[in-house]
């Protein structure tokens, strides 16, 4: 299967390895930002997607709705993929991606005044609780699931001291401990700044959405793309929520400063305050908790 998934992406790249040499010889503008955001970090690949026949471009951020919304542009854009691998064959094909489309073809998208360039980012705290309770917490740290293999891959660089073994899992204190303590350029892309993930030179964003306001927000997007009722209630409806209580109650006031110094950039950036909402009720809910738990 591995083959057939390699097989099946090479051919996806044809058009863009094809314009790699057209592309520096009639547009060199173009071939120098596309060899420039390929080089310099931004998994291009992961992150950004494109509607080309609506002029529409989406830089994707993990764990800030990313999945209702390239669910809603693949259903948008309506064209079923004739995968290699029978699981995926009725699948809806799409948004693209950079390397689905020649290097001339990507760069006009990304620099006509006509595209609607957007992307969403999140609550750093609420984004740290969802990327946990979705990928790390209740599971056993050993080798067999691709997040808990990133963390036994990166342990020993975070933090050699945090938990290990069949019988251990990430709590959050720990897993805020491991991502704090980590080196930024070692961060999964759920984990990692949503500054860094938005931060692509020569990109200029329409808006920044937040997930917060997101009916709102989102709004432009399906405004924009004219669609139907139907595709906007659908657009509405949480997809691949995260399961956990309200993610106010899992801070305390130490690993509160330990996410706001690994994220500083996404609270100066996107305006989130530092301190929690309502931390007062907050603090009162959580030492009524502890006086039930009392013999």
């Amino acid at each position: 299967m591995r083959i057939l998934r390699r097989t099946e992406l090479a051919f996806k790249e044809i058009p863009w390895l094809a314009s790699r040499c057209v592309a520096g010889l009639i547009d060199p503008t173009a071939a120098g930002f596309c060899r420039e955001l390929m080089s310099g970090g931004h998994q291009p690949e992961n992150h950004i997607k494109l509607l080309p026949k609506h002029g529409l471009l989406y830089v994707a951020v993990p764990k800030a709705a990313s999945t209702r919304i390239r669910m809603t542009l693949a259903r948008i854009e309506g064209r079923f993929s004739r995968s290699l691998r029978s699981s995926k064959r009725c699948n809806y094909r799409g948004p693209y991606g950079p390397r689905n489309m020649t290097m001339i073809s990507f760069y006009d998208i990304v620099a006509s005044p006509a595209t609607l360039r957007f992307s969403f980012v999140r609550n750093p705290y609420a984004r740290m609780v969802s990327s946990w309770a979705d990928k790390f917490a209740g599971k056993p740290l050993v080798p067999g699931d691709p997040f808990i293999d990133y963390y036994l891959r990166e342990r020993d660089a975070a933090n050699p001291r945090l938990p290990l073994g069949p019988r251990r899992s990430l709590t959050f204190a720990d897993f805020v401990r491991f991502v704090g303590d980590l080196p930024s350029a070692r961060r999964d892309s759920h984990v990692q700044a949503q500054s860094a993930i938005l931060d692509i030179p020569r990109l200029r964003y329409t808006f920044i959405g937040r997930v917060e306001t997101f009916d709102a927000d989102f709004a432009r997007v399906l405004d924009f793309l004219n669609v139907s009722h139907e595709v906007r209630r659908d657009a509405a409806k949480p997809i691949n929520e995260s399961h956990h209580n309200d993610w106010t109650t899992y801070y305390t006031p130490e690993l509160a400063n330990r996410v706001y110094r690994a994220y500083e950039s996404d609270f100066d950036n996107y305006a989130y305050p530092r301190t929690l909402p309502n931390a007062a009720f907050v603090a009162i809910r959580r030492g009524a908790s502890e006086l039930l738990r009392l013999p």
